[in-house]
């Protein structure tokens, strides 16, 4: 009988290990399959209220080194980054632009570090009046700005925004364009949150028959690899009293489409001071010239060659 209860007490202790181990495994397998996918060490958690990329950088340092070096200034043979003067550098500017904000003011692009700083301290800004529609690609966490002017409603608050005297849309934001803007702050996957955008690119889509197109949810990640760039290098104007920031890719995002539609709703950018003469004044359609291009058809994304 003792031998017995010997044989059940240990049969016990056996199971209890066993089912001990098990649980261990099982707990383990699970916490692996969670670090695979937190694939980063979340020191901050991050949320549609984390515009600095100062703390963006406390889990990704090494891509906010990347987004540091967009505050570097140089000279290349492409152009680089140095704010000088092109109206200086080449007077004959100051003639093709007579009678339009360029012609006061006119400098080399500086990196995305520069966004907000560089539109408040140009003369185009300083001395001309200019629209809320400007900020939507000069400053960080707009998508949040955009909800919160609208009551909860992006495309609402977008449409209030562009409205307004410029001066009064920067006392919204604080930093220039970040990490935010193209990144989900949970998931970190690549996201598109410019309105002008979506409305054009869904127009594009409609057109080759693809109704209510949302890059954020239909687009490959390749797509959306150029689609994030897409959002602010492109050609774009302000539309009616309202200043609605429109991309005019109405009829197609060829040059002679895009110029069909400008002369169908009469728009032009400017009368010149000289010649008296209704002028077009291309933005910075690069979107629209990638699209067109052997890259495009190759797909190849700016993301490929570019950094941020």
């Amino acid at each position: 009988m003792r031998r017995h209860w010997v044989a059940y007490g240990v049969a016990m202790v056996v199971t209890a290990a066993l089912t001990a181990a098990v649980v261990a495994l099982l707990m383990n397998i699970r916490e692996r399959k969670h670090e695979a996918r937190q694939t980063y060490v979340q020191l901050v958690e991050l949320s549609e209220e984390t515009v600095d990329p100062a703390e963006w950088g406390r889990n990704f340092p090494r891509e906010y080194d990347g987004y540091k070096r967009t505050v570097d200034t140089q000279r290349t043979r492409y152009g680089g980054s140095e704010n000088v003067s092109k109206l200086d550098e080449d007077p004959v500017w100051r003639r093709i632009f007579a009678g339009y904000a360029f012609g006061v003011d006119y400098r080399e692009e500086r990196g995305h570090a520069y966004s907000l700083e560089d539109q408040k301290q140009t003369l185009r800004t300083k001395q001309f009046k200019q629209p809320g529609a400007c900020l939507q690609c000069h400053a960080g966490g707009m998508r949040r700005v955009y909800e919160t002017v609208g009551g909860g409603d992006v495309q609402t608050g977008f449409e209030k925004v562009n409205a307004m005297p410029l001066e009064d849309a920067w006392k919204h934001v604080e930093h220039p364009i970040a990490c935010i803007d193209c990144h989900d702050p949970v998931t970190m996957q690549l996201r598109v949150t410019r309105p002008g955008f979506l409305n054009a690119i869904k127009l594009v889509k409609a057109a080759e028959g693809i109704p209510n197109y949302d890059p954020n949810t239909m687009a490959t990640r390749q797509e959306m690899r150029t689609f994030v760039c897409g959002q602010c290098h492109v050609e774009y104007y302000f539309k009616g009293k309202e200043k609605l920031l429109t991309y005019p890719w109405h009829k197609g995002l060829k040059v002679e489409q895009i110029e069909a539609y400008y002369d169908e709703v009469g728009h032009t950018d400017w009368t010149h001071a000289e010649t008296g003469a209704p002028v077009l004044k291309a933005q910075h359609p690069e979107f629209e010239m990638w699209s067109q291009g052997v890259h495009a058809r190759s797909g190849v994304a700016c993301a490929d060659c570019h950094m941020p």
